[in-house]
């Protein structure tokens, strides 16, 4: 496994043009963002100081040093830690195809060691539970997932890509418009998290996919330690 990461920011779309010139500043510019809509509930908003507004998911492929480099400095310059302020969050990478795209990575960090890194099993204290389901589910979906201990979602909008009339997965057609939740929880709530997404079946007993990946390194996270 290449030492690379998926880096993920959650923003405020106000933000968006701030936080672009931080990452291009730092040479970790983002592969592309997408417009999604928090799905916090109004409770936990006024807990935390935070409010409703449209958010924009920032991505970026980035080696381990860059991540470190990026989360000490969204908390210190950015402030991300800060009410409203945002989210980020480093998924590791199991591989890579592309020797271009490994190459302009390790370009853009000067002094990028890309190593298998043995030590980040240890880490792992943080999971990112991915579900993705039929367009108008979502909020059943975070209202199931807060049931089980969640405090706060990420909804983007989606569409499959597949032919029309193609097979259904889960019993939800594949090439309709979707919804994918993204939910960062402690590791020890993810297996309730996900079975309770899971066990939600709407139209036909259709269910949501749900998976989860790793999360080695986060920022923005204070208020809710």
């Amino acid at each position: 496994m290449q030492n690379v990461y998926l880096f993920i920011t959650i923003i405020k779309r106000s933000d968006a043009k701030e936080f672009l010139d931080f990452f291009i500043k730092h040479k970790a510019t983002p592969m592309y963002s997408s417009i999604c809509e928090g799905a916090t509930t109004s409770e936990t908003l006024s807990l935390l100081g935070l409010e409703h507004s449209e958010k924009v998911l920032m991505q970026s492929l980035v080696t381990h040093n860059k991540v470190c480099e990026l989360t000490d400095a969204l908390t210190h310059t950015m402030s991300i830690d800060l009410p409203n302020r945002g989210i980020a969050l480093a998924v590791p990478l199991s591989s890579i195809v592309s020797k271009k795209v490994l190459g302009h990575i390790i370009r853009n960090d000067d002094e990028a060691q890309v190593e298998h890194d043995h030590s980040f099993e240890r880490k792992i204290q943080m999971e990112l539970v991915i579900s993705i389901c039929a367009k108008g589910h979502s909020d059943e979906i975070m209202k199931a997932a807060r049931a089980a201990g969640a405090t706060g979602g990420t909804i983007v909008k989606a569409k499959g890509t597949a032919s029309v009339g193609t097979d259904t997965f889960f019993g939800m057609a594949i090439s309709d418009e979707k919804e994918i939740t993204y939910i960062v929880t402690r590791k020890e709530q993810r297996s309730d998290i996900m079975k309770a997404i899971a066990e939600y079946t709407y139209e036909d007993h259709a269910h949501p996919i749900v998976f989860s990946l790793p999360v080695t390194e986060t920022a923005g996270f204070r208020l809710l330690d």
